[in-house]
């Protein structure tokens, strides 16, 4: 039995079309993962699905009863709801029942025989619906995700990205919906926690529906993969290796046939041009010009569209050693978040910061970088080093276009320079003037590193480069960082991503 249908979906952004009478349903306890390029209206999908959004045409049906929850790139929740309250507010119909049969007892102390009969109901219903065990399933799932216990008290508001995510994911887990709605869930995870979550999702007994550019996590969760591509929407049921080798095949075909309707649609336009203005043969003409106006045009095949491809130049060489961290310690308030760190990065290496979130990886890029200062020990720049630094947290203004936000940090741009270095990344001439709270997180995370890329440095620093990038992008962001001749940390959870890229790991 399907949880929902869609049939026929239309929906146009900025007059682009992203689905072209799209019809697909998720059935009953499904794994299913959804896959396609940056833009191409993966995550607008699952906004119209949660009825955050209203398609153009056609219809999205709920089967009658089934609920569902959604974790998107961009939560929005009461900012001044504490974590533990809003991790406890799942279950206050089962507290409100605590609640009744507290007040039951007490009139039965009273000597109403018939309060104390229900209340023993309701003790019994608390008992089947796990009531007395929720601090160690609440426990265990802030473990899971290493959730920092210091942050419970806090209000939603005081949390960073990354803990937000975190608790409403934990959140959803509890609620334990027909459907889960899942946009990107393992953009603020490390690899413990990713392998948590894949455990979890494994023995969900409900339906999933699940966007990620995260190969190896997809690999790990899926049984049903649809794939968005073309406008259409693709169904493989199997393992991500069956939808792999069965697409490579799909592709093939519907280039043939593309190529094949291509050749046809340009000699029934020759034909047209040559014949239109001969009398004797206009008519036939004019037949062929009806017929080709009818025919449904295939999209390009993705091996057709623009790819990325990233660029960060080199400004000069500046000596062998350009940072020195010696017995370095960081963290917040006096209170050191590691033991002292000492390390030295040399002219050309590339290393890897790993470690549990919440270690310290982010701090250490803030503390060498200025923002944050040290508790104790020093570290120290080589007089001449530039440093280009890609956080993918950074604040930018969300009602400016990605051309705008160029052309601010480097007014002296033609306008044809700033197009070209969007579309470079991969933000066509369209998405470069729409706002950027209109665009998918990958095509903000093209924006940042085009804009990283107008900068001139020998050091570049990337504090999760891939979250949101599809493959294809993810390949042009390791040649670009591969090519760079100067200096690189990079903090990644995407081992598949820096293997092979960096000359050794950093474990926090």
């Amino acid at each position: 039995m399907a949880v929902f249908t869609v049939e026929n979906l239309t929906f146009s952004y900025a007059e682009k079309e992203l689905y072209d009478r799209v019809s697909f349903q998720l059935n009953e306890g499904e794994h299913a993962v959804l896959v396609g390029h940056n833009g191409s209206g993966k995550s607008t999908l699952l906004r119209l699905l949660s009825g955050k959004l209203l398609p153009d045409g056609g219809q999205i049906e709920w089967s009658g009863g089934t609920s569902f929850s959604y974790l998107d790139q961009e939560l929005k929740e009461n900012a001044s709801t504490t974590v533990i309250d809003y991790l406890y507010g799942v279950f206050e119909s089962l507290f409100a029942k605590e609640k009744e049969m507290e007040r039951l007892y007490e009139e039965g102390a009273r000597g109403n025989e018939k309060a104390i009969e229900v209340a023993s109901r309701l003790s019994e219903e608390l008992l089947d619906g796990g009531f007395y065990a929720l601090q160690e399933k609440i426990g265990a799932l802030v473990d899971g995700l290493a959730f920092p216990k210091h942050k419970l008290e806090s209000p939603l508001g005081q949390l960073s990205s990354g803990q937000r995510e975190k608790a409403f994911l934990a959140k959803m887990l509890l609620e334990e919906k027909d459907v889960l709605l899942l946009d990107e869930p393992t953009n603020y995870l490390d690899a413990a926690q990713v392998e948590w979550l894949v455990g979890r999702l494994n023995e969900y007994p409900k339906a999933f529906f699940c966007v990620s550019h995260d190969i190896s996590f997809l690999r790990k969760i899926a049984k049903v993969v649809f794939v968005l591509e073309n406008r259409r929407i693709d169904r493989y049921r199997g393992s991500y290796e069956y939808f792999e080798a069965q697409r490579a095949l799909d592709l093939e075909q519907y280039e043939k046939n593309y190529e094949a309707q291509r050749r046809y649609i340009k000699k029934e336009e020759e034909f047209i041009k040559s014949h239109i203005v001969r009398a004797t043969s206009a008519m036939a003409a004019k037949s062929h010009r009806a017929r080709l106006a009818h025919l449904k045009r295939m999209a390009p095949p993705e091996s057709d569209l623009v790819n990325s491809h990233f660029r960060f130049p080199f400004s000069h060489d500046v000596g062998e050693r350009p940072l020195v961290v010696d017995s370095l310690e960081i963290g917040y308030e006096g209170i050191p978040l590691l033991e002292p760190l000492s390390f030295t990065l040399k002219k050309g290496e590339k290393i890897a910061i790993i470690g549990q979130n919440g270690i310290g990886k982010t701090t250490l890029v803030k503390t060498i970088l200025g923002e944050i200062p040290p508790i104790g020990g020093n570290y120290k720049w080589l007089d001449g080093t530039t440093v280009s630094h890609f956080d993918a947290d950074s604040e930018l203004d969300e009602e400016k276009s990605p051309f705008e936000i160029l052309r601010l940090a480097r007014p002296e741009l033609t306008n044809t320079e700033i197009r070209s270095r969007l579309g470079e990344a991969g933000v066509d001439k369209e998405k470069a003037l729409r706002p950027l709270n209109g665009l998918s997180g990958g095509e903000k995370s093209k924006t940042r590193l085009a804009l990283m890329g107008l900068k001139r440095a020998n050091f570049l620093i990337f504090d999760e480069p891939t979250n949101h990038l599809d493959q294809k992008a993810k390949e042009a962001l390791f040649k670009a960082i591969d090519l760079f001749p100067g200096a690189v940390i990079l903090i990644s959870h995407e081992k598949d991503f820096y293997d092979g890229l960096v000359d050794y790991e950093l474990y926090l």
